[in-house]
């Protein structure tokens, strides 16, 4: 399983259409724009299954930064209790 840093430098380097992303570039820097950060998150959140807020996202701009506050949100987020069939 790819560590958290990894799945985001993947997303990074596909929608930014880049060779190797390190974990201190700023995505923007990178040439990533308001809308391609919104397909980032999306893409973010099917690897990850975390939702990041955009403004967040902004304020980050590393990989490094990012991968923290997915794994900050990943350890918060509270685990889904199982529906039985008949609790419907």
């Amino acid at each position: 399983m790819l560590s958290t840093q990894d799945q985001v430098a993947e997303v990074w380097r596909e929608l930014l259409d880049v060779d190797a992303v390190a974990v201190d570039q700023d995505f923007f820097e990178l040439g990533g724009h308001s809308m391609l950060a919104v397909q980032v998150l999306y893409r973010l959140t099917e690897v990850t299954g975390v939702d990041m807020a955009l403004e967040d996202f902004f304020e980050l701009g590393t990989v490094e930064e990012v991968a923290a506050e997915v794994d900050r949100l990943r350890a918060g987020r509270p685990v889904a209790e199982p529906v039985f069939e008949g609790e419907l």
